[in-house]
């Protein structure tokens, strides 16, 4: 039970993002120097910030607009990065701010407007906002879940297929389907979810060759252990995901922004060829370790559940 899920964990809770381009997803190396901390961020404002994270972002007209949540003294927001070369970032603020916790800032463009997914849990709804005038002012386009406290749902949208995937408080997943993106979101009755570890999503959906695959949230070693690939499967009897790359990315001992973990991965195909992604991972703050044991019980339990297909 100690190996699967220890006992006793880095303290941690400090995220920072970094960035990079690649010429494959697997058997990725982190790039210790393209990373914005929020130590960077707190010189450029007057209110003193905790973490980023969360990282999304799109690329319009050669400009990287990069989007996080972050964290000041009260619920978390969403800011905005934007770089000319996907190098050199600069701070632009505060973007989106409501009453209730916001993070998982998924933006993306459907048929020329731009959209944004964010995690919208403390409404107790799944809250599409569409940018009035990209990338500043963003309002609600539509309520596409209604009453449901859901984190972190990614969207797929495609010519033949049109997905959210999403995880409830008990981080079992759930899967709905539309035939567009403001149309009805019915639950998918036919997936084969997940529950428990890797069971959460953690980041966009991304197509190589000709397949999707969706970054899942391990948190072995406690919240935020690392980002492991899947597969998305389709047949005529179900849905479901199957492993492709276990802990793509995980704790960076080398780099000690990332040294207690990394959750999060945004990778997509760049038109010149190649991968550009973002992530995020946050630091170690303690020497001491802390106790986890209602943690490492509780998933040790979900696991074997799981595994004697109950």
């Amino acid at each position: 039970m100690n190996y699967r899920y220890p006992f006793m964990v880095a303290p941690g809770g400090n995220w920072s993002v970094g960035y990079q381009t690649a010429s494959q997803i697997s058997g990725l190396k982190i790039i210790p120097l393209n990373i914005i901390t929020h130590q960077q961020v707190n010189s450029s404002t007057t209110e003193e910030i905790s973490y980023i994270a969360d990282p999304f972002f799109i690329r319009d007209e050669g400009t990287f607009y990069l989007f996080t949540e972050i964290k000041g003294k009260d619920n978390a927001n969403i800011a905005l990065f934007t770089s000319e070369d996907g190098v050199d970032y600069s701070y632009n603020g505060i973007v989106l701010d409501e009453t209730f916790h916001l993070s998982y800032p998924q933006v993306f463009r459907h048929e020329e407007d731009f959209y944004m997914l964010p995690e919208t849990k403390g409404a107790n709804q799944v809250l599409l906002y569409k940018a009035e005038k990209f990338p500043y002012s963003w309002k609600v386009e539509d309520t596409l879940i209604k009453d449901r406290a859901l984190k972190d749902a990614s969207i797929l949208l495609s010519d033949d297929l049109n997905l959210i995937v999403t995880v409830d408080d008990k981080l079992k997943q759930i899967m709905f389907t539309a035939d567009s993106l403001t149309g009805k979101w019915k639950e998918v009755k036919e997936f084969e979810p997940r529950w428990g570890n890797e069971s959460r999503p953690g980041g966009r959906f991304v197509s190589v060759d000709e397949v999707w695959y969706l970054p899942l949230q391990n948190h072995s070693e406690g919240y935020g252990t690392g980002i492991s690939l899947y597969k998305l499967l389709i047949t005529s009897e179900a849905y479901k995901f199957e492993l492709a790359d276990k802990l793509l990315l995980k704790p960076q001992e080398e780099i000690k922004w990332f040294g207690r973990g990394m959750h999060h991965l945004d990778a997509q195909q760049m038109p010149e060829g190649g991968y550009y992604m973002v992530y995020d991972g946050n630091i170690i703050t303690g020497e001491d370790k802390e106790l986890q044991y209602k943690r490492a019980v509780k998933w040790n339990l979900v696991d074997l559940y799981n595994y004697l297909g109950f």
